[in-house]
């Protein structure tokens, strides 16, 4: 279910910073899946969504990037009714 501007007025931090989590994880997943099979542990390949955790466990705030404006997510909890 999208968020309604109503919600959104009252927990603007809140959905910003849940969306900007979101650009970033996704941004991620993107940027692994295009390394997929070039990345290689002592034990051959490494799995992109294993990688994924590893790093993502290691992301601080400092790290995120800001989404562009026109960015809408995939996961429809974070997209705006407006979207």
């Amino acid at each position: 279910m999208p968020i309604t501007k109503i919600q959104y007025k009252n927990l603007k931090e809140y959905y910003d910073y849940q969306r900007l989590l979101e650009f970033n994880r996704e941004l991620l997943k993107k940027r692994l899946n295009r390394v997929e099979g070039k990345v290689f542990g002592p034990l051959g390949v490494i799995n992109a969504d294993n990688m994924f955790d590893d790093i993502w466990a290691t992301v601080s705030s400092d790290d995120l990037e800001k989404p562009d404006k026109n960015w809408v997510p995939k996961d429809s909890k974070l997209k705006f009714e407006w979207e």
